[in-house]
Order: structure tokens, then C-alpha cells, then sequence
């Protein structure tokens, strides 16, 4: 195992990480109803005790995140990254910890599409990786770091609209979705069409 980069040592805790990945996929879900067009995605549900938290930009870059009882571990794939450190890369999933075995062989993670892999063990607190990399492969990580500010700047580019940062702030705070929120987010949804995404989610109040 490497010292983590300086990016990786400001990363939040678990809670905070799931807080975060949880509150941008019910933000994209409100704004983007339609699943497939969606960026971040979270599912309350994976499986027995876990839970998923993913990102696709639909152009082949992506992470997956597990939540389980053992911890948190991420990995992801940034192909601008790839493609600039093809020959520096070697085996980033050299040294990760037995306990995520299973999560190494998940056909749906495309571990064989790979630029970073961190994990977070259950009662450590503390992040890893097992290779030092620079602060740039983690771009698709920014969220956890830059939480409601980033993703405002983000959406309103992605999607090509104009957000108020106090709509954004509500759902990352955890609070209650309501028929205002939602004239403030997308004013064409109502609220009982999120009811399917908030049960996948997992938005709990």
C-alpha cells in the first residue's frame, strides 16, 4: 500500500461519502427522470447489507463505489487519464485488501477498466491506495470534495440549465423533498413520480 495523495487525504469520511453520492444521485434523478441520460446513480439495495454508488458520463469514464460492513472502496476509470499515463499506470489493484476480493471480481464493476482504486476500512477512518498517483486521476472524485458548490456548477453544465444553490444545498443536507424543491429543480416532475427513485436511493429523512 502507497501514501495517499493529497487529494485522497481530504476526502470526507464514510458517512460523508455516502451522504454526498446519495444527494447527487436524487438531484440528478430530479433533474433527469429518464435513468440511462442520469450521470450519478446510487442503489440503497446492491445487495444483502451493500450498497452502490456509481457515476457514467456515457463516453466510457465511470467509477463504482461499495458500501458494505468492511468499509468503503472505490474504484473508477478516467480514459483522458489513461490515455496520458498509459505506460505509468501498471497494476492499480495490487494491494487491495483481501476483505474486497469479492468487489475485485464483479463483473459489472469493469475492473479490467481501471485508473484508481481507494478503499476506506470500517473503523479506520483513514483512505488508501496501492499505487501513488497525482491528484488528476481522481478528477471524477471531485464531488466528495467539493459537495453542493461542485455539483451546482457541474449540473447547470451538464445539463444546460440555471440552479439556485439553496435547492442544491437542501437535498446535499438531507432534508425533506418537497413540491417547492421541486418548482425550484424541475417544475414539469411530481413528487409522487420520484417515489421509485427515492426507495433505489434510499432517501431516508
Amino acid at each position: 500500500m502507497r501514501k495517499a495523495s493529497s487529494f485522497i487525504q481530504q476526502l470526507p469520511d464514510i458517512q460523508e461519502c455516502q451522504r454526498m453520492f446519495k444527494a447527487a444521485a436524487m438531484l440528478d434523478a430530479i433533474l433527469m427522470p429518464e435513468w440511462q441520460y442520469r450521470f450519478y446513480s446510487y442503489n440503497a439495495h446492491w445487495d444483502v447489507n451493500e450498497q452502490m454508488a456509481s457515476l457514467r458520463d456515457g463516453e466510457g469514464d465511470h467509477y463504482f463505489a461499495l458500501f458494505d460492513s468492511r468499509g468503503l472502496i472505490v474504484k473508477g476509470y478516467d480514459k483522458a487519464y489513461a490515455s496520458l499515463h498509459k505506460n505509468q499506470l501498471g497494476d492499480v489493484l495490487t494491494g487491495v485488501p483481501k476483505v474486497y476480493e469479492a468487489f475485485l471480481k464483479e463483473p459489472a464493476f469493469m475492473m479490467d477498466q481501471t485508473t484508481f482504486c481507494i478503499w476506506n476500512e470500517a473503523g479506520r477512518n483513514e483512505w488508501a491506495s496501492s499505487q501513488q498517483l497525482a491528484d488528476e486521476a481522481y478528477a471524477l472524485l471531485q464531488l466528495l470534495t467539493g459537495g453542493a458548490a461542485y455539483y451546482l456548477a457541474w449540473a447547470q453544465g451538464y445539463y444546460e440549465i440555471e440552479l439556485e444553490l439553496q435547492w442544491v444545498q437542501h437535498v446535499f443536507a438531507m432534508k425533506p423533498l418537497n413540491e417547492e424543491l421541486l418548482q425550484g429543480l424541475n417544475a414539469e416532475l411530481e413528487l409522487d413520480e420520484l417515489q421509485e427513485d427515492i426507495t433505489e436511493i434510499g432517501y431516508v429523512v
